[in-house]
């Protein structure tokens, strides 16, 4: 399927983006947030959004708490934003963290976690697990039901959120009710795919992209690359994994590393809804409120979330 006919005329009105590689981080990160932050936030009724922070195993971590209207005890989410483990922050995809709180009706915790090259791995899956304990251990004061725990990112989010998930299973503790990945690879692209090879030059992310940021992730790819909090499918055994939905975009370089990802899960035994959303790019999702592709994805990712948070039988 051709891309998506809005996609295509927002990127033909909009300026040509050098090879991430080709800019300094600061003006990647720069460039990134002022195109993030060129549309208003996403207008949905919530009943308080406030920012705070936590003690982390690096220093305090930002962090930005979504309420829901209602009186609670609410489920929870912990969620992770996407860009590469180099660029993002709590503003980037507030409209996601936005999203998920209204449809799904849980208290969202947005996790500003240390980035790389600064802070390489496994910085990023350390405050990402550290912000999880966090939020489970002050479940009641923070009014979420502590049965009803989620984690949830995109793009590097979604490999964050699937390394919470496993440190989770093996510790035993906190229970991870479900776990939501937009187009996570959850593997380092060690070799060719389809989707890889056909939209090797995008749009939106380019495979010389995908190796930019992983390569200013890992301190040394050819061993962490192996280490499943960097590549959850690199996992002994996904066995006992809490429910996941993996939505992939159909033009995406790291489409079939996510698809394959899933379908690893599935084979494990964990209940999988794997979607791919025709006609769109890597990081759709973050163009919620413009793009009915997206709120396609968050919809159908709220309305999984729902039936996990629901009384179990």
């Amino acid at each position: 399927m051709p891309i998506d006919p809005q996609i295509e005329a927002m990127l033909a009105n909009a300026p040509e983006w050098p090879p991430v590689s080709s800019m300094p981080v600061d003006v990647l990160r720069a460039g990134v947030r002022t195109s993030s932050l060129a549309f208003p936030p996403l207008d949905l009724p919530l009943g308080r959004i406030e920012d705070d922070a936590i003690e982390g195993p690096g220093g305090p971590i930002p962090i930005r708490i979504y309420t829901p209207v209602g009186d609670g005890p609410f489920p929870g989410i912990v969620y992770f934003h996407g860009g590469g483990w180099v660029v993002g922050d709590l503003d980037t995809q507030d409209m996601i963290a936005r999203g998920l709180a209204y449809g799904s009706e849980a208290m969202v915790v947005s996790v500003d976690y240390r980035l790389a090259p600064e802070y390489p791995f496994p910085a990023a899956p350390n405050d990402a697990w550290a912000a999880t304990l966090w939020t489970a251990q002050h479940a009641a004061s923070l009014n979420i039901d502590p049965a009803r725990l989620a984690v949830a990112g995109d793009s590097a989010g979604a490999n964050l959120a699937a390394g919470v998930a496993l440190r989770a299973r093996d510790a035993g503790t906190p229970r991870i009710a479900a776990q939501v990945m937009f187009y996570g690879s959850g593997n380092y692209p060690s070799q060719d795919t389809p989707s890889s090879v056909e939209f090797a030059n995008g749009p939106i992310l380019s495979r010389d992209d995908v190796f930019f940021f992983w390569h200013q992730y890992l301190v040394d790819p050819d061993k962490d690359q192996h280490n499943p909090l960097a590549s959850p499918i690199r996992a002994t055994s996904h066995v006992g994994l809490p429910p996941a939905y993996m939505g992939t975009a159909e033009i995406d370089p790291s489409r079939d590393d996510g698809e394959h990802f899933a379908a690893v899960l599935a084979k494990a035994g964990v209940p999988v809804e794997m979607k791919r959303y025709p006609g769109m790019v890597h990081g759709f999702v973050s163009w919620l409120g413009i793009l009915p592709g997206a709120q396609a994805a968050m919809d159908d990712a709220c309305s999984f979330l729902k039936r996990q948070f629901a009384p179990q039988p």
